[in-house]
């Protein structure tokens, strides 16, 4: 008979895995928000901008967040890539926000462009798109996108 109690704590177990995984796949994808982008070093050689990201979370349990990549593209060119420092976590039913470092050389990919903004005065618009990497086996990488205009700081 102690093989019968074996049989049922196996069973319990199993159906618990099978309940967990159930709740988990009723996850809700979280909204991804970058909200600015904002110029904040410019040299010759290399310039930076911090893109400031919100992740609301609408699930019930947290969401941890393994990376997050972007690509910055000025006058439909592609002049940077970043990407977060860390892993975090959005807490469940809340809401987070990050910065992200953007290092572009227009320089060497656009001298064009910088000829541009130094004539113009004023920087191009800028499209920002990039993908929010859950931790999570269940959700698949979540795209973001912003464009408008680059204020300096």
């Amino acid at each position: 008979m102690p093989s019968d109690g074996k049989f049922a704590a196996a069973g319990a177990a199993l159906a618990a895995i099978v309940l967990g995984a159930c709740a988990l796949t009723h996850l809700q994808t979280p909204a991804i928000n970058a909200e600015s982008v904002q110029l904040t070093e410019v040299a010759l050689d290399e310039q930076r901008f911090i893109v400031h990201v919100h992740v609301d979370n609408p699930n019930d349990r947290a969401l941890p967040i393994k990376s997050v990549s972007c690509t910055l593209q000025l006058a439909d060119v592609e002049v940077g890539r970043g990407e977060s420092a860390a892993p975090f976590a959005v807490p469940p039913h809340g809401d987070t926000d990050f910065d992200m470092l953007v290092t572009t050389n227009f320089a060497a990919s656009m001298p064009n462009l910088l000829r541009r903004v130094i004539q113009r005065g004023n920087l191009p618009e800028y499209h920002l798109s990039g993908w929010v990497n859950p931790d999570h086996a269940l959700l698949p990488p979540i795209p973001f996108t912003k464009s408008g205009q680059i204020r300096l700081q």
